[in-house]
Order: structure tokens, then C-alpha cells, then sequence
């Protein structure tokens, strides 16, 4: 509770001081900023599922003070996930947001083995923070290049575990950095990103 409640006010703080720099460097910054706000309020709603956090009472309490206001989900989806008490009601909410309701519907067709919503929200943050690299004159890159930094470490964790046990038929299920095939995620940030070239 404690660390969620720090990071929902880390977000909103940051996304504040990114909002008063103007510029690009707001564009690019409040688009990644919302998309981990976002992140956020999925992950605690779908953590509580199981705990006294999904008490009827809890959920419009304690839980809902621990999404951040900011994002795509804020207001009406996070007004919305503070009443989910079970997957199918979280995916039906999230069904009116193209790009989450994507996510859920593999999480419906993919075995737990092929599948990890970490992995799906890791992979999105992964094509923002490149995204930033299309930009001029802004602070968003070196936020982009330590998240970047962050996932190449998870990244090597992960083949290393692979080769530590055995498991090389795996290795490759790592979220690639600058592949190539990074679609445009967010209209914010793919204007931002073409208003300079």
C-alpha cells in the first residue's frame, strides 16, 4: 500500500513539473507519464483480486485513492476499475480503450505460458521510450534512455536465467530494444515526433 500510494504521487508530481517545462519536452513526457499511470491502475486492480483490497468497501476506499488522476484511464476508467472485483469485469471495463483492450484479449486466447501482461506493458513502454529518440530539443530522451536501460537489464536477467536452467528453447522471449517494429503508439507523441523532422 505504501509503494503504490509513493508512486501514484511520484506520477503526479512528475507529470506537474514536466507540464510547467512546456515544449516538447511536456508532449513527450506527460504521453510516457500516462502511460504508466495507466500501467499502475491496471496492476493494482488486478493484484487486489484475491486480497481484502477487493472488499466491496475497500475497493471504493483504499484502493481507488492508489490510482494516480493521470492517464488515459483518468477519470472515467479509474472511476470505472475502483468497482472491478474479477478479470471479466477488469477486461469488459477496459474494452472501451482500443489499446488495453488488445492486451486483454490475448491474455484470453494465449496460454499462461505464452503470455505475461508485464511483458505486453513492458513491451509498450518499450515502443514510447523510443519514440522519444524521434524528437529534437527536448528532456524526454534521458527519461526514455534510463526505462530503456531498465528493460536491457531485465532483458539480460531473463537469458541468463534461460541459460542457467536449461531452458534455451526460451531465450528468446525477451522484449526487444529498437527492433525496428515499433508502431505509433500514442497521437501525442507521434505529433510531437513529426512536428520536428
Amino acid at each position: 500500500m505504501l509503494k503504490n500510494c509513493l508512486l501514484k504521487y511520484y506520477y503526479e508530481d512528475f507529470y506537474q513539473l514536466c507540464e510547467s517545462m512546456g515544449g516538447e519536452t511536456e508532449t513527450l513526457m506527460c504521453a510516457l507519464l500516462n502511460a504508466k499511470a495507466d500501467k499502475h491502475s491496471i496492476s493494482i486492480t488486478l493484484n487486489s483480486f484475491g486480497t481484502p483490497l477487493n472488499d466491496p468497501t475497500m475497493r471504493e476506499t483504499d484502493r481507488k485513492r492508489l490510482y494516480p488522476s493521470i492517464g488515459d484511464l483518468y477519470p472515467a476508467g479509474v472511476e470505472q476499475l475502483s468497482k472491478v472485483d474479477d478479470d471479466a469485469k477488469l477486461m469488459s471495463t477496459l474494452s472501451i480503450f482500443p489499446l488495453y483492450k488488445t492486451i486483454f484479449e490475448k491474455l484470453l486466447t494465449m496460454s499462461a505460458e505464452d503470455f505475461s501482461i508485464d511483458d505486453e506493458f513492458y513491451k509498450l513502454e518499450v515502443k514510447d521510450c523510443e519514440l522519444a529518440f524521434e524528437g529534437q530539443m527536448h528532456l524526454a530522451v534521458f527519461y526514455a534512455y534510463f526505462k530503456l536501460k531498465e528493460q536491457e537489464v531485465r532483458n539480460l536477467v531473463w537469458i541468463s536465467e534461460c541459460i542457467q536452467q536449461h531452458m534455451r528453447a526460451q531465450i528468446l522471449a525477451f522484449v526487444p530494444i529498437f527492433s525496428g517494429a515499433s508502431p505509433w503508439r500514442c497521437d501525442a507523441t507521434r505529433k510531437a515526433a513529426a512536428a520536428t523532422h
